[in-house]
């Protein structure tokens, strides 16, 4: 196969479709487009009669006397197929004055971390809140991690409890290792569903799942679209390739559909990412395969709906 340590800037594309052509599957779940707005730290475990959840009562109520406002560190994007395949992408946000709001020429530095895998959700044990009613309970299982490398049997457990503040705005509370921290901390995290977006002229939303997986060569990869976002993650061992794109709806002219309307807002790494398949729903089917090089891509979910 083609050596995963060179850049595949401009390869040629090639998809196979399935053997036989069968009517797409009905839509299983929902498809979801999650956007973080904020992150803020708490001592594990929390002191006996710590309000649960905390940050919404600040700067008013706060009885550990911590800062008194969140914060948002990265831009940070989450992605979700209808079965519950996601990839989640963090990348930091610029620091010094001459930098882009974005990496998108390969800076590995600035991806703050990037994971793929698949997430289950369930009534937390006596889930519910006197002011927010029944809250459940989230696990997001890494297939892939950008902290660990390809393989590692051991990627620690991602999990929380999720508060609906509004019908667009839920609140994560759980812990977790934090490298920056170097410690086992508390965490609560803001997070903004965004609704799926048409990109077509008929009024339809899509959502496009690939999968790349090399056991010999210790590489995976996931490839989400939904809607008017894609986002990428191919790993090569401990070396992360990573890729956001947007939908330019300003952009696209009247009636007007196709590639030129797509753009890159994020790059990291130096591998080829086939996120541009996703961008043509019409040719892609369940069970198809995408080449280029070495890599086979695999069309693990192929959704559209109105």
């Amino acid at each position: 196969m083609a050596s995963p340590s060179q850049p595949h800037t401009h390869p040629e594309l090639i998809y196979t479709p399935p053997p036989s052509t069968t009517a797409p599957p009905a839509l299983t779940g929902s498809a979801n487009i999650s956007i973080r707005e904020y992150i803020y730290f708490l001592p594990y475990p929390l002191p006996k009669g710590t309000p649960v959840p905390y940050t919404p009562g600040l700067p008013d109520t706060n009885p550990l006397n911590l800062p008194p406002h969140p914060f948002e560190p990265t831009s940070t994007l989450v992605l979700t197929s209808p079965r519950k395949t996601f990839v989640d992408l963090r990348y930091r946000k610029p620091v010094a004055t001459n930098e882009s709001p974005l990496p998108n020429h390969g800076e590995r530095e600035r991806l703050e971390w990037g994971f793929a895998g698949t997430s289950s959700s369930s009534l937390a044990e006596g889930g519910r809140h006197e002011k927010y009613g029944e809250f459940g309970h989230s696990t997001w299982t890494h297939w892939l991690d950008s902290r660990y490398p390809v393989e590692h049997p051991n990627i620690p457990v991602d999990e929380g409890d999720m508060y609906a503040l509004s019908p667009s705005l839920f609140l994560e509370h759980g812990h977790a290792f934090h490298p920056h921290l170097d410690r086992v901390a508390g965490h609560e995290e803001l997070w903004r569903s965004v609704g799926a977006l048409s990109t077509n002229a008929d009024g339809s939303k899509v959502c496009v799942v690939l999968r790349y997986h090399d056991v010999e060569e210790g590489i995976r990869g996931v490839v989400i679209r939904t809607g008017q976002f894609c986002q990428g993650i191919l790993m090569h061992g401990l070396v992360a390739t990573t890729e956001r794109w947007e939908f330019d709806v300003e952009g696209k002219e009247e009636g007007g559909v196709g590639e030129e309307t797509w753009k890159r807002t994020a790059r990291t790494g130096d591998l080829f990412l086939p996120c541009s398949v996703t961008f043509r729903p019409e040719v892609v089917q369940l069970g198809g395969r995408v080449r280029y090089g070495g890599f086979e891509w695999v069309v693990e979910e192929a959704w559209e709906w109105k």
